[in-house]
């Protein structure tokens, strides 16, 4: 079962049980529309939460989305059904690694305004239902409700480089809240911050100011409704990594074209590599074939970097076969960064096969005419 899934069934059994021992008899009061009182209240609360950040490289991964969190809320009751609430939360940090080790970690604060809409009470029954007893009115009893606001990311990291897409988000929540008389309130409510984060809490809040007056009828126990958890659907399978692509050679190639490696972010030549371009230079004095290096790099860095460090090992093949005798008019770099692998990149043996330059034979070059 998924993780957010078990700990509402937890919280739901727990505070379902907390509450029918709190209970106890209680006064039932009637109390009429225009008697509603708007309070002000303030509520703390504590819980679990996952994060979820996403890396843009596979080589940095999130080792641990779930932490604790905290927050602080303020409100005011509108009216028996609405509710406006302004929060501010820690959601603690994930942590990240790096190929295996520790990367370090981010930090997750969010701030926002959210409406909660009251729509069950176990004394009044249906929000829009017929009986004006003090359920609703008062935020006394077993009450069920929904959150739908709007909020604001912030992030701090510990040796971890992030860029924050969309700062801003939507916020929705579901909540079980039990009322006293005296303005005392508990809660438990599971609470998304869009796709970013998720926050399962208990809490306790209090109202100030005197509810409307009443007349006491008979003492009744609080029916704690029922709440049904659906299951999350199965999430949908990752993609196949795609092969890498195939270039198809437009001319006939009999000589070896060699390919030289390199060791991790480097783009100098090997023994081994100039030992292999010694021999292939001395076949291509006798044509006038052009050439084509091409650079290419595992996955171990920022894209844009990879391209840069492609070019720097192509143009490196390039100036050593200049060095040796080529015409650079022959020669054309070109850096493909991680695109194009050879091997995978999950293992070093693979990474290592990608660290590369190729070079392809293309035409010959075009005689020049002489005036």
């Amino acid at each position: 079962m998924n993780l957010n899934l078990r700990l509402s069934a937890i919280a739901f059994s727990v505070s379902s049980s907390v509450l029918l021992l709190l209970a106890g008899p209680a006064n039932i009061s009637v109390a009429h529309a225009d008697d509603f009182s708007k309070r002000a209240y303030v509520g703390i609360g504590v819980g679990v939460t996952e994060v979820d950040p996403e890396s843009s490289n596979a080589a940095l991964s999130i080792s641990d989305d779930t932490d604790t969190g905290a927050h602080l809320a303020v409100g005011f009751d509108i009216n028996r059904f609405l509710s406006v609430e302004g929060y501010i939360a820690t959601l603690g940090t994930a942590e990240a690694e790096f190929l295996g080790s520790d990367a370090g970690s981010i930090d997750y604060t969010v701030y926002g305004v959210s409406l909660l809409g009251y729509f069950f009470n176990s004394q009044s029954g249906l929000a829009f239902g017929d009986d004006d007893t003090n359920g609703l009115f008062r935020r006394e009893g077993a009450s069920l409700y929904g959150r739908f606001g709007i909020g604001h990311l912030e992030n701090d990291a510990d040796r971890v480089q992030f860029r924050r897409d969309h700062p801003n988000h939507a916020v929705f929540g579901v909540g079980l809240e039990y009322g006293f008389s005296n303005g005392i309130a508990l809660r438990t409510e599971f609470t998304a911050m869009d796709t970013d984060a998720k926050y399962l809490s208990v809490g306790i809040l209090k109202r100030f100011g005197d509810a409307s007056s009443a007349v006491p009828l008979a003492a009744a126990a609080p029916v704690i409704p029922a709440v049904a958890v659906l299951a999350e659907p199965e999430p949908p399978a990752a993609p196949a990594a795609a092969l890498p692509e195939v270039v198809e050679r437009k001319f006939f190639n009999p000589i070896q074209s060699p390919k030289s490696y390199f060791l991790v972010d480097s783009s100098e030549l090997t023994p081994e590599s100039m030992s292999n371009l010694d021999g292939f230079v001395a076949l291509m004095m006798g044509n006038s074939m052009r050439m084509r290096v091409e650079g290419h790099t595992d996955w171990v860095a920022p894209e844009a970097y990879n391209v840069s460090l492609s070019v720097r090992r192509a143009e490196a093949v390039a100036n050593y076969m200049v060095g040796k005798g080529i015409s650079r008019d022959r020669i054309t770099v070109i850096g493909y960064g991680e695109t194009r692998p050879a091997s995978g990149n999950d293992s070093e043996e693979g990474r290592a096969l990608n660290r590369r330059t190729e070079i392809e034979l293309l035409a010959p070059v075009e005689p020049q005419a002489s005036l």
